[in-house]
């Protein structure tokens, strides 16, 4: 029932344009905001979720991976968590699923009082230094900064402290190899789909 439910609020969400509801025009201008790249989800059990969408719904491939960002600074504090991440795509959008394996993160603040809903809105940029800096400006806080490397791979990443000011959490998300920044869409993610995670990253592709 629970993962029936998020994925009835996925539909919603892409069907309906209710993010375009959700943000406010005075967010999306302030914060230059490009069009949406991910919708993000916190789970208990990211095997069974993948499991329930790709078998029920026919959602996939995706690409599992165990990742741990560092460094990894929440509110200014040192943290080391352990995420298990799976990428997905409906639509043009991607889908994130997010279980904390180890550690402490905020995220595990959802998973308590979560009933399926949306986590957060990510954004693909190349330009995440600035945007943070700009954010800084006009004092939107950042809730936790990271970047996880991975076979030369490199995910940058950012959430924004803006519940209030945007009704969600927003997350900026840039992808590199090395210093090249990477676009990161459904056409790349099925490349690295087809071409085998474990070549490219040191996950596993769930078809």
């Amino acid at each position: 029932m629970y993962m029936t439910l998020m994925l009835m609020k996925v539909n919603t969400f892409l069907m309906k344009g209710e993010t375009a509801k959700m943000i406010s025009e005075d967010i999306k201008r302030q914060l230059r905001l490009p069009g949406l790249g991910q919708l993000g989800y916190v789970v208990d059990d990211i095997n069974k979720t993948i499991a329930y969408y790709k078998d029920i719904f026919g959602i996939g491939p995706w690409v599992l991976l165990d990742e741990r960002p560092n460094p990894c600074v929440e509110k200014g504090k040192d943290v080391a968590p352990l995420f298990k991440i799976a990428l997905a795509y409906m639509g043009p959008v991607q889908i994130e699923l997010i279980e904390i394996a180890e550690g402490e993160s905020f995220h595990l603040n959802h998973v308590k009082g979560s009933k399926g809903g949306v986590h957060h809105l990510g954004f693909m940029v190349h330009d995440l230094d600035q945007r943070v800096d700009a954010c800084h400006k006009i004092g939107i806080e950042i809730l936790q900064r990271g970047t996880i490397k991975d076979k030369g791979f490199i995910i940058d990443y950012a959430y924004l402290d803006t519940a209030d000011q945007a009704g969600i959490i927003l997350e900026f998300i840039r992808w590199r190899l090395g210093p090249i920044p990477l676009p990161i869409n459904k056409l790349t993610f099925n490349i690295a789909c087809w071409a085998g995670a474990k070549t490219l990253l040191k996950g596993q592709v769930i078809r």
